[in-house]
């Protein structure tokens, strides 16, 4: 069941990022491939295994006709949003002339659209020497194709590759949001990028956890009965077997990171106390590394986690958005009041009852968003992206999940979904704060672009937009 859920996700995942990549293009945005180098490394180090893949141009800024490359299993990646002929023929010739052959043996061109049914083999051919070949037919790839070598990958690899695949889609997203200031006034845009104020430090020290000691422990005092899923799963039931619960930490390479001081938390408990390091956050911020980067954006994740638990925003332990919950047991209904231009109320949860059986729940019903963390200029993000997640017991997801999300998407205007977003941007402002001497994360405001903002009335009352029941959630 899992492993068709990924899949589908996948699919809708990678189709959305191939319309969004064509949307931008066709606005004469076709640097939007810039944005993206990074964020596919992941995605092509675990379909083409290549762990030595980097990004050219941090060694070289425009590093001329390709931008990703393996040199020790040689091959290197171009990335384009243009799906042409004649790009083709220019990246293979900036390659030849510069010789790059001499250290890579294969270079792919992954467009970031729907590449062409065909291309000219025979164009190609003309400017290929006997020191490199390449196939157009091969080495011509879109997102379809890498979707098709993804499917060949293990469940727990595809379920890391949707992971990523999500990111980019935030980071398309963002993009397009980011650039949309080219709009003449007096149009205003609320984009849904919320500027995040980053803390000032991230701690690492080295963990000194056995994995099967910490297993087989919490079997005997957590009851657990499972299978570990991954390092951070051990790491998770160390903390707890030391009375630590905190979600604030990411762990890499054997080694924890938090935005809050190891030495002074329970965090200890399971690192090295000698180890514990602080860095700046512009070590990760900055760095030309993308495992840094990405460990940057898992703890600003990490981290909103922790801040949101006190609030019962709860985050979905596979899927990672978060949903709101009810505030105390038997609560049969929240709504938040915010501030946009005058007061209003939204609901956030609710429980739905059967129809034929009044006396049983149908399901629960939970605002939802997604938020990815990324960054833009100099200064970072958090792109917003609100929906609704219907449980079956306010954790585990409804069998008429779609069905009721279907229903309710169609409900849905543009104005409605800018209120959806600028209420979590509401939300989220309130739930950091700023320390004077140790600048915590805090949500500040959403991005808008020009000065002028359109006049809109927001009465006192509930924002939402609501569907009774569909099919046999009803029943």
């Amino acid at each position: 069941m899992r492993q068709l859920e990924v899949e589908n996700q996948l699919r809708d995942v990678v189709s959305r990022i191939i319309v969004q990549v064509e949307l931008a293009t066709s606005q004469g945005r076709t640097d939007i491939n810039l944005a993206l180098e990074d964020a596919f490394i992941p995605i092509l180090k675990s379909v083409y295994n290549l762990p030595h893949l980097i990004n050219l141009n941090r060694k070289q800024k425009n590093f001329p006709g390709i931008d990703l490359g393996d040199d020790h299993d040689r091959v290197a990646f171009q990335i384009t949003s243009t799906t042409t002929l004649e790009k083709v023929k220019s990246t293979i010739q900036q390659f030849m002339e510069r010789a790059y052959y001499n250290t890579f043996d294969e270079l792919y061109i992954l467009m970031l659209g729907h590449k062409q049914s065909s291309y000219s083999q025979a164009s190609v051919n003309e400017l290929l020497t006997d020191q490199f070949t390449f196939n157009c037919k091969k080495h011509i790839i879109d997102l379809g194709d890498l979707l098709g070598q993804v499917a060949g990958l293990r469940l727990a690899a595809q379920e890391r590759v949707l992971s990523e695949f999500k990111r980019i889609l935030g980071e398309v997203d963002a993009y397009i949001s980011f650039s949309s200031e080219s709009i003449a006034a007096p149009t205003a845009i609320t984009s849904n990028l919320q500027i995040v104020n980053l803390p000032k430090a991230v701690y690492v020290a080295e963990l000194t956890i056995e994995d099967s000691k910490v297993i087989t422990q919490g079997k005997a005092k957590l009851n657990y009965g499972g299978k570990a899923r991954g390092r951070k799963s051990v790491v998770k039931m160390a903390l707890l077997l030391n009375d630590v619960d905190t979600d604030a930490w990411v762990c890499h390479e054997n080694k924890l990171f938090s935005f809050h001081d190891i030495a002074e938390c329970g965090l200890i408990s399971v690192v090295d106390a000698g180890s514990v390091e602080r860095l700046d956050v512009s070590d990760l911020a900055d760095s030309a590394e993308t495992d840094n980067v990405n460990i940057l954006k898992q703890l600003l994740s990490a981290e909103t986690r922790e801040l949101l638990k006190k609030h019962h925003v709860r985050m979905h332990n596979i899927d990672g958005f978060f949903y709101f919950g009810p505030t105390e047991e038997g609560q049969l209904e929240r709504k938040e009041t915010w501030v946009g231009k005058r007061t209003a109320v939204r609901r956030v949860f609710e429980v739905k009852y059967q129809r034929k059986d009044p006396s049983k729940v149908a399901h629960q019903k939970h605002f939802s968003f997604d938020l990815t963390f990324t960054k833009l200029g100099n200064d970072w993000y958090a792109q917003i992206v609100p929906s609704w997640y219907y449980s079956y017991d306010g954790h585990r997801q409804s069998r008429w999940h779609d069905e009721l999300l279907s229903a309710q998407k169609r409900l849905e205007h543009n104005a409605t979904v800018r209120n959806m977003v600028r209420f979590v941007a509401y939300f989220l402002s309130g739930v950091g704060k700023i320390d004077d001497e140790d600048r915590g994360l805090c949500f500040l405001s959403l991005l808008e672009f020009n000065a002028q903002d359109a006049e809109e009335a927001e009465p006192v009352g509930d924002d939402e937009e609501d569907i009774q029941a569909v099919g046999g959630a009803a029943a």
